[in-house]
């Protein structure tokens, strides 16, 4: 089915060691995702951040970060009530990072 209209993005940023007990936490999430049916998911690995996720982040003299850890970013894409039910999880599982939502002009041709 195709879809053409609004939606929204739900952007995550966290770290990559994080777990949620055994699993790491942007696993349990993407998993969530799925159950519940959001249309799409993508997690995408940094190289460098700070602000987010990484407190301990300290930039040396050549401009690079030293950081323990890894930071990343996941979004997925849906219509708005979709978005705002997985939303709800999302902040109940996340503890440190930032989530950031907005508006998004959709255009699937499987939605």
């Amino acid at each position: 089915m195709e879809y053409q209209g609004k939606g929204k993005v739900l952007r995550i940023y966290l770290n990559k060691y994080t777990h949620q007990e055994k699993d790491f936490l942007y696993e349990v999430i993407v998993k969530k995702a799925h159950s519940m049916g959001v249309t799409a998911a993508m997690v995408f690995q940094g190289i460098e951040g700070y602000g987010f996720c990484c407190p301990g982040c300290r930039t040396l003299n050549l401009g690079v970060t030293a950081s323990v850890c890894q930071p990343m970013i996941a979004e997925f894409i849906d219509k708005e009530e979709k978005i705002n039910e997985f939303h709800a999880f999302v902040k109940q599982v996340m503890k440190k990072g930032g989530i950031v939502v907005f508006d998004a002009d959709l255009d699937f041709d499987s939605f």
